[in-house]
Protein backbone atom coordinates (compact mmCIF):
# COMPACT_ATOMS: atom_id res chain seq x y z
CA UNK A 1 0.00 0.00 0.00
CA UNK A 2 1.16 3.42 -0.80
CA UNK A 3 1.88 5.71 2.14
CA UNK A 4 1.45 9.41 3.20
CA UNK A 5 4.83 10.05 4.33
CA UNK A 6 6.72 12.42 2.60
CA UNK A 7 10.51 10.68 2.36
CA UNK A 8 12.03 10.64 -1.33
CA UNK A 9 11.29 7.02 -1.12
CA UNK A 10 7.53 8.11 -0.31
CA UNK A 11 6.95 10.62 -2.75
CA UNK A 12 8.27 8.10 -5.59
CA UNK A 13 6.16 5.65 -4.38
CA UNK A 14 3.37 7.99 -4.12
CA UNK A 15 3.61 10.08 -7.71
CA UNK A 16 5.20 7.47 -9.92
CA UNK A 17 2.10 6.07 -11.27
CA UNK A 18 0.31 9.27 -12.08
CA UNK A 19 3.59 11.22 -13.91
CA UNK A 20 3.87 7.88 -16.15
CA UNK A 21 0.16 8.41 -16.72
CA UNK A 22 0.03 11.76 -17.45
CA UNK A 23 2.40 11.17 -20.07
CA UNK A 24 0.78 8.42 -21.19
CA UNK A 25 -2.25 10.63 -21.74
CA UNK A 26 -0.54 12.76 -24.88
CA UNK A 27 1.38 9.82 -25.90
CA UNK A 28 -1.68 8.13 -27.27
CA UNK A 29 -3.95 11.23 -27.59
CA UNK A 30 -5.80 10.56 -31.51
CA UNK A 31 -4.62 14.56 -32.15
CA UNK A 32 -1.05 13.08 -31.63
CA UNK A 33 -1.40 9.86 -33.64
CA UNK A 34 -2.81 11.95 -36.25
CA UNK A 35 0.01 14.54 -36.34
CA UNK A 36 2.53 11.76 -36.51
CA UNK A 37 0.51 10.43 -39.94
CA UNK A 38 0.65 14.04 -40.67
CA UNK A 39 4.58 14.38 -41.31
CA UNK A 40 4.55 10.72 -42.70
CA UNK A 41 5.58 8.66 -40.34
CA UNK A 42 4.48 4.92 -39.80
CA UNK A 43 0.83 4.64 -38.02
CA UNK A 44 1.01 3.26 -34.71
CA UNK A 45 4.64 3.80 -33.24
CA UNK A 46 6.29 5.42 -35.95
CA UNK A 47 5.86 8.85 -33.89
CA UNK A 48 6.40 7.50 -30.64
CA UNK A 49 9.87 6.40 -32.09
CA UNK A 50 11.21 8.97 -34.31
CA UNK A 51 9.56 12.01 -32.33
CA UNK A 52 10.50 11.01 -28.94
CA UNK A 53 14.08 9.41 -30.16
CA UNK A 54 14.35 12.57 -32.10
CA UNK A 55 16.17 14.49 -29.46
CA UNK A 56 18.87 12.32 -29.62
CA UNK A 57 19.54 13.72 -33.35
CA UNK A 58 20.44 12.17 -37.19
CA UNK A 59 21.96 8.81 -35.65
CA UNK A 60 21.81 5.09 -36.35
CA UNK A 61 18.85 3.36 -35.43
CA UNK A 62 20.94 1.33 -33.30
CA UNK A 63 21.39 4.34 -31.18
CA UNK A 64 17.74 5.09 -30.70
CA UNK A 65 17.53 1.01 -29.97
CA UNK A 66 19.43 1.52 -26.79
CA UNK A 67 18.05 4.76 -25.61
CA UNK A 68 14.55 2.79 -25.85
CA UNK A 69 15.79 -0.54 -24.59
CA UNK A 70 12.38 -2.17 -24.53
CA UNK A 71 11.70 -2.13 -28.26
CA UNK A 72 13.45 -5.17 -30.60
CA UNK A 73 15.63 -3.38 -32.03
CA UNK A 74 14.71 -4.56 -36.06
CA UNK A 75 11.19 -3.37 -35.35
CA UNK A 76 12.75 0.32 -34.20
CA UNK A 77 14.50 0.63 -37.09
CA UNK A 78 11.50 -0.13 -39.54
CA UNK A 79 9.93 3.01 -37.53
CA UNK A 80 13.40 4.96 -37.54
CA UNK A 81 14.30 4.45 -40.76
CA UNK A 82 10.47 5.24 -42.30
CA UNK A 83 11.14 8.51 -41.57
CA UNK A 84 10.61 10.76 -44.67
CA UNK A 85 14.33 12.40 -45.78
CA UNK A 86 12.90 15.93 -45.14
CA UNK A 87 11.85 14.91 -41.59
CA UNK A 88 15.01 15.94 -39.69
CA UNK A 89 15.39 14.08 -36.20
CA UNK A 90 15.50 17.00 -34.35
CA UNK A 91 11.80 18.65 -35.72
CA UNK A 92 10.28 14.68 -35.66
CA UNK A 93 11.11 15.98 -31.50
CA UNK A 94 9.90 19.27 -31.98
CA UNK A 95 6.51 18.12 -33.51
CA UNK A 96 6.00 15.26 -31.06
CA UNK A 97 7.13 18.35 -28.27
CA UNK A 98 4.43 20.43 -29.86
CA UNK A 99 1.96 17.36 -29.06
CA UNK A 100 2.91 17.28 -25.97
CA UNK A 101 2.05 21.06 -25.35
CA UNK A 102 -1.36 21.26 -26.97
CA UNK A 103 -2.86 18.32 -24.78
CA UNK A 104 -1.38 20.49 -21.80
CA UNK A 105 -3.17 23.47 -22.59
CA UNK A 106 -6.47 21.76 -23.28
CA UNK A 107 -6.14 19.12 -20.47
CA UNK A 108 -4.66 21.14 -17.89
CA UNK A 109 -7.08 23.96 -18.39
CA UNK A 110 -8.62 23.49 -15.21
CA UNK A 111 -5.61 23.52 -13.10
CA UNK A 112 -5.10 27.11 -11.39
CA UNK A 113 -2.01 28.15 -13.29
CA UNK A 114 0.25 29.70 -10.30
CA UNK A 115 -0.18 25.60 -9.11
CA UNK A 116 1.16 24.79 -12.61
CA UNK A 117 4.12 27.25 -12.11
CA UNK A 118 5.02 25.50 -8.72
CA UNK A 119 4.54 21.77 -10.41
CA UNK A 120 6.88 22.81 -13.07
CA UNK A 121 9.24 24.46 -10.68
CA UNK A 122 9.83 21.55 -7.97
CA UNK A 123 9.32 19.12 -11.30
CA UNK A 124 12.73 21.02 -13.13
CA UNK A 125 14.31 21.00 -9.76
CA UNK A 126 14.17 17.03 -9.41
CA UNK A 127 14.86 16.58 -12.66
CA UNK A 128 17.93 18.89 -12.84
CA UNK A 129 19.41 17.13 -9.46
CA UNK A 130 19.22 13.77 -11.63
CA UNK A 131 22.57 12.64 -13.05
CA UNK A 132 22.21 12.39 -16.77
CA UNK A 133 23.76 9.09 -16.21
CA UNK A 134 20.81 7.41 -14.29
CA UNK A 135 17.90 8.39 -16.80
CA UNK A 136 19.97 7.87 -19.65
CA UNK A 137 20.17 9.84 -23.10
CA UNK A 138 16.74 10.33 -23.63
CA UNK A 139 16.34 11.55 -20.26
CA UNK A 140 19.15 13.83 -21.20
CA UNK A 141 17.61 14.64 -24.23
CA UNK A 142 14.16 15.76 -23.46
CA UNK A 143 15.67 17.29 -20.19
CA UNK A 144 17.04 19.73 -22.51
CA UNK A 145 14.10 20.87 -24.62
CA UNK A 146 13.38 24.33 -24.43
CA UNK A 147 10.65 25.12 -22.11
CA UNK A 148 7.50 26.63 -23.60
CA UNK A 149 6.66 29.78 -22.05
CA UNK A 150 2.99 29.09 -20.97
CA UNK A 151 2.63 27.27 -17.37
CA UNK A 152 0.42 24.09 -18.75
CA UNK A 153 2.55 23.47 -21.46
CA UNK A 154 5.52 23.88 -19.46
CA UNK A 155 4.50 21.75 -16.64
CA UNK A 156 3.82 18.86 -18.82
CA UNK A 157 7.19 19.19 -20.35
CA UNK A 158 8.95 18.50 -17.07
CA UNK A 159 6.57 15.79 -16.25
CA UNK A 160 7.93 14.13 -19.60
CA UNK A 161 11.48 14.45 -18.50
CA UNK A 162 10.39 13.17 -14.94
CA UNK A 163 9.28 10.48 -17.14
CA UNK A 164 11.93 9.67 -19.06
CA UNK A 165 13.85 9.77 -15.85
CA UNK A 166 12.20 7.15 -14.38
CA UNK A 167 12.24 5.06 -17.71
CA UNK A 168 15.62 5.25 -18.02
CA UNK A 169 16.80 4.32 -14.35
CA UNK A 170 14.03 1.28 -15.07
CA UNK A 171 16.13 -0.23 -17.98
CA UNK A 172 18.95 -0.36 -15.67
CA UNK A 173 16.89 -1.88 -13.34
CA UNK A 174 15.32 -4.51 -15.29
CA UNK A 175 18.71 -5.61 -16.86
CA UNK A 176 20.24 -5.62 -13.48
CA UNK A 177 17.90 -7.46 -11.79
CA UNK A 178 18.48 -10.60 -14.68
CA UNK A 179 15.57 -9.76 -17.18
CA UNK A 180 15.52 -9.19 -21.06
CA UNK A 181 13.38 -6.06 -21.81
CA UNK A 182 11.30 -9.57 -23.51
CA UNK A 183 10.97 -10.76 -20.04
CA UNK A 184 10.06 -7.17 -18.88
CA UNK A 185 7.30 -6.99 -21.39
CA UNK A 186 5.60 -10.30 -20.52
CA UNK A 187 5.65 -9.78 -16.86
CA UNK A 188 4.22 -6.33 -16.99
CA UNK A 189 0.67 -6.27 -16.13
CA UNK A 190 -1.93 -5.60 -19.27
CA UNK A 191 -2.49 -3.64 -21.17
CA UNK A 192 1.01 -2.51 -21.19
CA UNK A 193 2.55 -5.80 -20.55
CA UNK A 194 1.70 -9.97 -21.96
CA UNK A 195 2.06 -11.48 -25.19
CA UNK A 196 -0.06 -9.22 -27.10
CA UNK A 197 2.30 -6.61 -25.68
CA UNK A 198 5.61 -8.13 -26.62
CA UNK A 199 3.96 -8.52 -30.34
CA UNK A 200 3.57 -4.94 -30.55
CA UNK A 201 7.07 -4.37 -29.36
CA UNK A 202 8.22 -6.35 -32.27
CA UNK A 203 9.54 -9.52 -30.10
CA UNK A 204 9.79 -12.75 -32.35
CA UNK A 205 7.75 -15.89 -30.93
CA UNK A 206 8.10 -18.58 -28.66
CA UNK A 207 7.67 -16.41 -25.37
CA UNK A 208 8.78 -18.01 -21.89
CA UNK A 209 6.56 -18.43 -19.17
CA UNK A 210 5.81 -15.04 -17.89
CA UNK A 211 4.47 -16.47 -14.72
CA UNK A 212 8.34 -17.45 -13.78
CA UNK A 213 9.26 -13.91 -14.17
CA UNK A 214 6.63 -11.90 -12.46
CA UNK A 215 9.15 -12.06 -9.21
CA UNK A 216 12.47 -10.03 -10.38
CA UNK A 217 10.00 -7.81 -12.57
CA UNK A 218 8.39 -7.06 -9.22
CA UNK A 219 12.02 -6.54 -8.34
CA UNK A 220 12.84 -4.51 -11.27
CA UNK A 221 10.11 -1.53 -10.39
CA UNK A 222 11.68 -1.72 -6.56
CA UNK A 223 14.55 -1.17 -8.02
CA UNK A 224 13.40 1.57 -10.10
CA UNK A 225 12.42 3.70 -7.39
CA UNK A 226 14.81 2.90 -5.36
CA UNK A 227 17.32 4.62 -8.22
CA UNK A 228 15.51 7.35 -8.63
CA UNK A 229 14.52 8.17 -5.38
CA UNK A 230 18.17 10.25 -4.22
CA UNK A 231 17.05 13.09 -7.32
CA UNK A 232 13.87 14.41 -4.84
CA UNK A 233 15.89 14.95 -1.91
CA UNK A 234 16.98 17.80 -3.58
CA UNK A 235 13.59 19.11 -2.42
CA UNK A 236 12.75 19.50 1.59
CA UNK A 237 10.17 17.72 3.23
CA UNK A 238 7.46 20.88 2.50
CA UNK A 239 7.92 20.77 -0.91
CA UNK A 240 8.29 16.86 -1.34
CA UNK A 241 4.53 16.97 -0.01
CA UNK A 242 3.63 19.92 -2.53
CA UNK A 243 4.87 18.05 -5.21
CA UNK A 244 2.95 14.88 -4.25
CA UNK A 245 -0.75 17.26 -4.01
CA UNK A 246 0.38 19.16 -7.46
CA UNK A 247 0.92 16.10 -9.43
CA UNK A 248 -2.07 13.77 -8.06
CA UNK A 249 -3.90 17.48 -8.73
CA UNK A 250 -2.93 17.16 -12.30
CA UNK A 251 -3.64 13.31 -12.83
CA UNK A 252 -7.22 14.38 -11.74
CA UNK A 253 -7.77 16.89 -13.59
CA UNK A 254 -6.76 14.76 -16.66
CA UNK A 255 -9.52 12.34 -16.01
Amino acid sequence: MVGTGTSAADVVARTSTAVLELGRAWLIAPETNARGEALGLLPGRGFWVCGRGGVLGDVDADVVAAAVGFMHPDRLRTFWESRPAELAAAKAASEYADCCFTWARRALAGVPEPDLARLTELTRTVVDAALPALGGALFAGWRAVPAPKDAAASAALALQALRELRGGAHLTAVLATGLTPLDAALAAEPPRGGPAWARDLGWPEPYPDAAALVPARAEAERLTSELVAPAYEVLSPAERSRFVELVLAARAAVG
